[in-house]
């Protein structure tokens, strides 16, 4: 049991890590985001669910979706959802700034690949404009 409920602890703190990384800090403008964020998660898991809580979340800071793998991740805590919501309570300043850690690396990969990608259109663009000087 121990084991499943870190899994589900596990994945609810990737799911933050989706919701933090999608948060538009410019447009919010405030002294300390990461006071604001753990603030609101620990106010987010007042509610009833995960769902709720997540929802509740993404409205705060004008999310309107989230990437499909936060919606899988969602499904490994639903079975472990309130005691989730009441570790996360109590102990929101570990999980929410695991959460930014983890948002940060997934800008990062994010960043990395839309620069291969654009890397990979040059290459493409710099062939086809080859081919049409022939």
């Amino acid at each position: 049991m121990w084991e499943e409920l870190d899994d589900a602890l596990q994945a609810f703190t990737q799911v933050l890590a989706y919701i933090y990384a999608s948060i538009n800090w410019k447009r919010i403008k405030v002294k300390s985001p990461h006071d604001v964020w753990n603030h609101r998660v620990r106010a987010a898991m007042s509610r009833a669910t995960v769902n709720e809580a997540v929802s509740r979340l993404c409205n705060h800071f004008g999310i309107q979706s989230l990437p499909p793998a936060a919606i899988v991740l969602l499904k490994k805590v639903r079975d472990y959802e309130d005691e989730v919501l009441d570790i996360v309570a109590r102990e929101h300043i570990t999980y929410t700034m695991e959460a930014v850690l983890l948002a940060q690396t997934l800008r990062r990969r994010s960043f990395a690949q839309l620069s291969l990608e654009n890397a990979e259109d040059e290459d493409g663009r710099e062939d086809s404009q080859d081919s049409r000087a022939d």
